[in-house]
């Protein structure tokens, strides 16, 4: 019988192999959960920081161009009321701008295609300044 007993002894060993083998790879699945949890908690993180610095950014931009806004409205304030009263020059440049004749176009012409292109870029520009 020492054969059925080392045989025993092989069963009983291989037992405790696979037992342990067992808690071990249940260890190493809740190691591997919690890494990957971390790691989509890091990634998380660096999404965020990366999403404040933009935004931060885009406020800083916006109050730049909003204290740029406010400025030319500050100084031109400051400018007309150190101004002087108007010279005679600037009227007389005012009075000549009043007496300017514009022709019209006649209403059984058409304008030029390049004269209409023309005169809607420039309307385009005005619009922006």
């Amino acid at each position: 019988m020492p054969e059925s007993e080392d045989l025993q002894k092989k069963k009983t060993e291989l037992e405790n192999k696979l037992q342990s083998l067992t808690e071990k790879e249940k260890t190493l699945k809740e190691d591997v959960k919690t890494l990957e949890f971390t790691v989509a908690v890091q990634k998380l993180e660096e999404k965020i920081k990366i999403r404040r610095e933009a935004v931060e950014k885009l406020e800083s931009k916006k109050d730049e161009l909003e204290k740029e806004l406010n400025e030319p409205a500050e100084t031109s304030e400051m400018i007309e009321e150190q101004k002087p009263e108007v010279t005679e020059e600037v009227e007389e440049q005012e009075e000549e701008a009043d007496l300017m004749v514009t022709a019209a176009p006649v209403e059984d012409e058409e304008p030029e295609p390049s004269q209409e292109k023309h005169k809607e870029e420039e309307r385009k520009k005005r619009r922006f300044f």
